[in-house]
């Protein structure tokens, strides 16, 4: 499950048009959160002004009637013209008759409980909201406590009757009335919100549902649309793959709707076709000299033998019969350049069975140990039972005799030679040849991949550098991987702690193979060593 989600999330139509689903849905919630801000927010702004402008008409009507009271009581004798708004009778005569005109309207303003009131003063409260004096808080008019904020509440009003209580949500703002900079009265104004609350909360259930549907469509979207895309580019891996592998008659599908897709399978189809054209040329010519060459060849080294057979056993007899070697080494030339084209042009994958490889690499080890014997090389086999590759076994033969040859040739006497195959971890295997000669330095692994590339420059050795390019070749053929490293993980080889025979493995790394069906047709190939 966790590997196809990551798969898909690699596709990259898919994260495209999941950044489009992901770009629309944020432009939505922006849109509707803008909406929200239009229909609840600046709603709630508009109680607030309403809430501070009735406040502070209640402070302007307290302020003035108190100040008609003190003008009448000191026009009528009862307070002293001198008298400061410190002292006690000036300050209670100023409460009480501004009290009484802000407690009538209260009253008044409170019955629909559309608009919430509480007047507090040190001998009580009075107002709809349902507050006592001990919930609003002991010393309310301390300097240290005295506050003014604005704030959501839950209150109690009653619906058709006494006795049917609903709850609602309100909207306060606490504020206080001052007589010469001292607070005498708490008053308390607010407003039901209630249904502003409700609308903001469909708001943003709608904001919510709607982005989700949004990015829920917006995926599945995605889904459809990269999987065909999906599918389409398979083809051309698909095609790429088989191409690959030699099979140039494989073409693209095209389904000519002339969109981009179909217009890039037309071109490659068309390169393909090019590409068809001059590969078939190459291999005519190729096939024409080399039949061309390998006749005249045949016969004059037939013709060397000959003299050499009637000439006896002379010096001449001997030149001609060095001659006809070199006609037989350039006729192994030949062979194997052409054999090495055939394999990447992909001509014998149809060859390729799922096989157990232990049989073949049995009679190849019976094969080479005498000649280990005779080069003074100790040689062992630790070959994995129940293994399974896909392999051609003739290629897969000329592949192993050819590290063998190398191992031999180029371990000094004294060393060893070791055929392992194993199972490696995922399922492959793992067919590798390894001694403690010299080996070779790690910039020159890839180079002596090529052909006619050999690390003996003084080609005192016999040879002519196609060995490991033939093994590249198969490897290639088989989609294995032909490595070579230092030899440093055999204890069956010992290097014998010298750092100048670092040794070397050379290991062809087979995938797994799928397939159940093993190939077990006795090993009938004829050895062909270049």
């Amino acid at each position: 499950m966790v590997g196809s989600i990551r798969k898909l999330y690699r596709n990259t139509l898919f994260r495209l048009s999941l950044l489009g689903a992901l770009l629309f849905v944020l432009s939505l919630f922006v849109a509707l959160g803008y909406v929200y801000y239009a229909v609840v927010q600046s709603e709630l702004r508009r109680v607030d002004r309403s809430i501070d402008a009735e406040i502070a008409e209640l402070r302007t009507e307290y302020r003035e009637s108190g100040e008609r009271a003190i003008l009448l009581a000191k026009q009528s004798g009862v307070l002293s013209q001198f008298a400061t708004p410190d002292s006690p009778l000036y300050r209670r005569i100023y409460t009480e008759a501004g009290l009484e005109p802000v407690g009538r309207a209260i009253i008044l303003r409170g019955l629909s409980y559309e608009r919430l009131y509480i007047l507090q003063t040190e001998e009580g409260v009075i107002g709809n909201l349902g507050l006592q004096p001990e919930d609003l808080g002991e010393g309310f008019l301390d300097a240290e406590t005295l506050q003014k904020d604005k704030t959501e509440i839950v209150f109690e009003k009653p619906v058709d009757g006494e006795d049917n209580i609903e709850s609602n949500r309100g909207r306060i703002t606490t504020d206080y009335i001052y007589l010469e900079n001292k607070p005498v009265l708490r008053l308390i104004v607010g407003r039901d919100v209630e249904a502003v609350m409700r609308t903001g909360e469909r708001v943003r259930t709608a904001i919510l549902t709607s982005s989700g549907i949004a990015l829920f469509l917006g995926l599945l979207s995605s889904f459809f649309v990269s999987r065909r895309f999906a599918l389409r580019v398979e083809g051309f891996n698909r095609l790429a793959t088989d191409v690959r592998a030699g099979n140039l008659d494989r073409r693209a599908p095209r389904n000519y709707s002339e969109d981009e897709m179909d217009l890039l399978a037309e071109h490659l189809n068309a390169m393909l076709d090019h590409i068809s054209r001059l590969m078939s040329a190459m291999r005519y010519a190729g096939d024409s000299v080399a039949h061309d060459l390998r006749t005249p060849l045949t016969r004059l080294r037939t013709r060397l033998e000959t003299a050499a057979v009637e000439l006896g056993d002379t010096d001449e007899a001997i030149t001609l019969y060095e001659a006809a070697g070199d006609a037989d080494q350039l006729l192994s030339t030949f062979d194997s350049v052409l054999r090495i084209a055939r394999l990447e042009a992909g001509e014998q994958r149809g060859l390729l069975k799922p096989l157990d490889p232990k049989p073949i690499l049995d009679d190849l080890a019976e094969l080479y140990e005498p000649a280990c014997e005779d080069a003074g090389l100790s040689f062992t086999a630790d070959i994995a039972a129940k293994t399974l590759i896909s392999a051609d076994r003739g290629l897969l033969s000329q592949a192993v005799s050819n590290l063998l040859e190398n191992a031999i040739k180029y371990t000094p006497e004294g060393g060893a030679v070791a055929l392992v195959c194993r199972k490696r971890r995922g399922g492959g295997v793992e067919v590798s040849i390894r001694d403690n000669g010299p080996g070779i330095p790690s910039w020159d692994r890839e180079r002596v991949k090529e052909r006619f590339v050999r690390l003996d420059k003084s080609r005192s050795l016999p040879g002519s550098g196609l060995g490991l390019s033939l093994v590249e070749a198969v490897a290639d053929l088989h989609q294995a991987e032909f490595v070579m490293t230092d030899n440093d993980d055999l204890p069956a080889v010992d290097k014998g702690g010298d750092p100048d025979r670092p040794g070397l493995r050379a290991a062809l790394l087979f995938p797994r193979v799928k397939s159940k069906l093993v190939d077990t047709k006795p090993e009938t190939e004829v050895l062909v060593k270049p």
